[in-house]
């Protein structure tokens, strides 16, 4: 039995910092040159792993964080739409301070899809299925398997695992371009947590199945 490693992909050069930030969602950016030297590291880091596969979102800036990943692992890599962040539509490429108030009103009314693009169910559903699908191929691989996505996908992940409410899911914050967050079955609960964190696990008697997790971020 393996273990699901989240990978979210390298800097951008739309991944600016605090008010330069711009919303990726769908649109094919390629790694910038500080994002190449991420992936690079995280390759390193996936090296002490044993990992069986590589699954990635198909767009570029995912592609390009994997297939620096398979150099060190020699693992194949398997490209899926399915890894794919939220579509949200014309509000790719904008700054992300000017458009949060529209994400937290998708957030709000998850059936209300965004302008040319999708709602945050479809989007939800969609990633819900195929992380489902990612934790049984973990469950019955003998090493390791790597899923590269997106930071949406990540902030979501921690709701889809533990049955939360859609309408929680955080529309900021998120782990760091280039970090690993560990996905682990242990008995009959899941548990989340990134190998980078110290902090102490916290059990949430709250959530269905229990989900054992450390503080991943700060939102």
């Amino acid at each position: 039995m393996g273990k699901l490693i989240l990978v979210r992909h390298g800097h951008t050069p739309l991944n600016g910092h605090g008010d330069d930030e711009r919303l990726r969602a769908w649109m094919d950016v390629p790694l910038d040159s500080e994002g190449l030297l991420e992936a690079t590291e995280t390759s390193r880091r996936l090296a002490g792993y044993s990992v069986s596969a590589i699954y990635s979102s198909d767009l570029k800036r995912a592609r390009q964080t994997a297939e620096k990943i398979h150099d060190s692992t020699d693992a194949a890599v398997f490209t899926t739409d399915e890894l794919r962040p939220w579509n949200l539509g014309i509000f790719a490429g904008q700054f992300l301070r000017e458009i949060i108030p529209f994400l937290t009103l998708l957030n709000e009314n998850p059936n209300l899809p965004a302008p040319n693009g999708e709602s945050f169910q479809q989007f939800y559903h969609r990633f819900s299925h195929c992380l489902t699908n990612l934790m049984k191929v973990a469950d019955e691989a003998t090493g390791n398997v790597v899923a590269v996505t997106h930071v949406r996908n990540l902030l979501a992940a921690r709701n889809i695992l533990g049955h939360g409410d859609i309408q929680r899911v955080p529309t900021q914050g998120g782990p760091s371009t280039g970090s690993l967050t560990i996905v682990e079955t242990v008995g009959n609960s899941i548990r989340l947590y990134s190998d980078e964190s110290t902090a102490p696990t916290e059990t949430r008697a709250d959530l269905p199945g229990t989900v054992i997790e450390n503080v991943l971020w700060a939102s």
